[in-house]
């Protein structure tokens, strides 16, 4: 084995090694995301009771808020790190067992599944930096039209009402674009006349929540008592994916590395081939002994 395999070996072995428990904590992750609303709900049981002891005081009298599980939000998630940790895991295996065991379809399968990936990225990426409205739109407009048609308020009890007002107060921001997406929801109660408000914006968009009857900062929103221009979506995703040097430069070192593993697992796969060829007896040898038998 030369040099170079040798090198190539060692890495593949390593690297998939690495990421195979990648894979598996994005699997245990998701699994917790789809189904470990009891451990989550210490995390952001504060923020429930901080919006139900608001919900008291503004005269909206005892809201319970027990029933809101956060799986129902973030189950979505929870299916896709468990979608992606089983592939990374799959992928690894291949090329852990290939590379450790020098089997051949398994370095073949996983040059494959890698070059795949590495496709998959290009496309991506490509459709992300230069025309992101193709996958923002898909997001977005469900996300609006569950507004429209579950989001009930502040006082609010079924998941997409919670699920608003929570991220509302913790990412400080209001709507998926702004507030105009409350605009005409059906079950969003905007008037109250015995206290003389029309709500504009959902109570959970001020910047400080109500401690009283006074919802002047969702019925006269500015910018300085009211979140109602910041977007949550594009708050969350300037978190995740805003950086764009950043993000490019990631993406770019990704697929670079992805590349050499590719290369790396080629090399492998030819010197099987190159020490099974060395191996084989000449042609001449083989005779002479076939020669032998016969006699």
């Amino acid at each position: 084995m030369g040099c170079f395999a040798t090198c190539g070996k060692i890495l593949l072995v390593v690297v998939n090694l690495f990421f195979l428990v990648i894979g598996l904590v994005f699997f245990v992750a998701g699994f917790f995301c789809k189904f470990g609303n009891d451990t989550l709900k210490t995390y952001y049981q504060g923020a429930l009771d901080s919006l139900s002891s608001s919900l008291s005081s503004s005269g909206f009298g005892s809201v319970d808020l027990s029933s809101f599980d956060i799986t129902e939000v973030i189950g979505t998630l929870g299916v896709a790190l468990i979608v992606t940790g089983s592939i990374l895991m799959v992928i690894t295996i291949f090329g852990f067992i290939g590379a450790c065991c020098k089997v051949k379809c398994m370095l073949i399968g996983y040059c494959i599944l890698v070059s795949l990936v590495l496709i998959g990225q290009i496309i991506f990426i490509g459709i992300l930096f230069g025309n992101k409205t193709l996958i923002t739109d898909e997001i977005k407009n469900p996300l609006k039209s569950s507004i429209q048609s579950d989001y009930q308020g502040l006082n609010g009890t079924n998941i997409v009402s919670l699920a608003w007002n929570f991220v509302h107060i913790q990412v400080k921001c209001c709507g998926v674009d702004n507030y105009q997406d409350f605009t005409g929801a059906t079950q969003w109660i905007t008037h109250y006349a015995s206290l003389g408000y029309s709500l504009i914006t959902p109570l959970s968009c001020c910047k400080e929540l109500p401690s009283s009857t006074d919802f002047s900062c969702a019925a006269s929103p500015t910018t300085s008592n009211n979140y109602k221009d910041t977007s949550c979506f594009d708050s969350i995703w300037d978190l995740a994916l805003g950086n764009v040097g950043l993000m490019a430069g990631i993406f770019a070192g990704l697929g670079l590395f992805q590349l050499l593993l590719i290369v790396f697992g080629i090399c492998l796969l030819l010197d099987g081939r190159k020490n099974r060829v060395g191996s084989s007896p000449p042609q001449s040898q083989r005779d002479r002994r076939r020669k032998r038998w016969d006699d």
